[in-house]
């Protein structure tokens, strides 16, 4: 049996790098291969983060030697890096089977000539990115020369087959980190947009990060808003609710009430919300970002708008609230996609494909 510890975020932490060992921790390859999640990363205070990595160093310098397979679960980003380095070295003096499972898209191209990225790939046994697009990329733009073969995984979601589409809430969903690259300034344009036409249709924001600032933005647009404490003390909903930072049942009830998903990101790997959301059967508005375009089909599971146009977004969205069928039809569609492509079964197959060519 070939043993694999998974190195990467915390099993306690929010983000896309969790979400994703946690959805495999779910599959039957982990006690196939007695996987060990080993969380050198966690979000919090400095000292907070430290203590994370030192613990980990601590625990792998004893188990790292019990296991075949050491599957990180990384970025390109120096810090990244660093703060993995140490369990990395060990794998290497270990002489480990190394993946690197790189969870960005074509941020990649930015640390082509960075060293220590460079140095981790070719100590690598095999790469694994989130698209077949990074793939291409990967080999003939980006790193032509690496002679470290290249294999596709893509996030996975659970299908929701019990929940069905008619009778939601009137609510367009956005969900991500409030930054400049999430771009939630162009969601809450948008929106100021729809409103006009559609004023019973409402917006829920869920994430965290520049919360204020988002909270801020939308009273300056003239939205009728309530904070994130008001979400979080008494459930107050407004035109624009601002919910945090949400998971488990609180989450999958929102999705479930939710009728249209937007995504306005600028940059994403593999964005594993929109799979989320058409895992709870949600039509989705989104820009043609990151993986994305390998598995849109327009009009189907999706409908794209131009990077950076709000005007398109509101557009869009106005044509999905004014076409109830077109919106019921990309629900059963986007279901049935979903578990044809991005079920658990169908990624561990895969999974258990690459561990098996090492």
């Amino acid at each position: 049996m070939t043993r694999v510890m998974m190195v990467g975020s915390a099993e306690r932490s929010s983000g896309g790098i969790a979400s994703a060992i946690r959805s495999m921790k779910s599959m039957p390859f982990w006690k196939m291969h007695d996987c060990y999640w080993l969380g050198t990363q966690i979000q919090g205070s400095k000292l907070e983060k430290l203590r994370q990595a030192i613990g980990s160093y601590i625990i792998a310098s004893f188990k790292i030697w019990r296991y075949d397979v050491i599957h990180f679960h990384t970025v390109a980003d120096l810090i990244c890096l660093v703060v993995q380095l140490p369990v990395f070295l060990l794998a290497v003096l270990g002489h480990k089977k190394i993946i690197m499972h790189i969870h960005m898209g074509n941020q990649i191209g930015d640390h082509t000539e960075d060293r220590l990225f460079n140095w981790c790939l070719k100590q690598s046994d095999c790469v694994i990115v989130l698209s077949e697009m990074w793939k291409r990329k990967f080999n003939e733009e980006w790193f032509p020369n690496l002679r470290v073969p290249v294999h596709v995984i893509y996030n996975t979601c659970p299908v929701n087959n019990d929940i069905k589409y008619e009778g939601r809430e009137k609510t367009i969903l956005f969900a991500g980190y409030m930054n400049k690259n999430k771009a939630y300034d162009l969601m809450l344009r948008a929106y100021s947009e729809v409103e006009k036409e559609h004023p019973d249709w409402s917006l829920m924001m869920l994430g965290n990060g520049d919360v204020q600032g988002a909270e801020n933005y939308a009273r300056h647009l003239g939205l009728d808003t309530s904070s994130s404490e008001d979400w979080e003390r008494k459930r107050i909903r407004k035109k624009v609710t601002f919910t945090g930072y949400v998971v488990g049942q609180e989450k999958a009830k929102i999705f479930e009430s939710a009728s249209i998903y937007c995504l306005c990101s600028y940059q994403e790997g593999f964005p594993v919300v929109v799979l989320e959301a058409w895992g709870y059967g949600i039509p989705v508005v989104t820009t043609p970002v990151g993986g994305l375009p390998d598995v849109i089909i327009e009009g189907k599971n999706a409908v794209t708008f131009p990077f950076g146009d709000h005007k398109k977004l509101a557009e869009t969205i106005c044509k999905l609230i004014d076409n109830n069928e077109m919106r019921s039809e990309m629900s059963k569609f986007s279901k049935s996609y979903v578990q044809r492509h991005f079920s658990p079964s169908v990624i561990n197959d895969t999974i258990e494909t690459i561990y098996s060519s090492l």
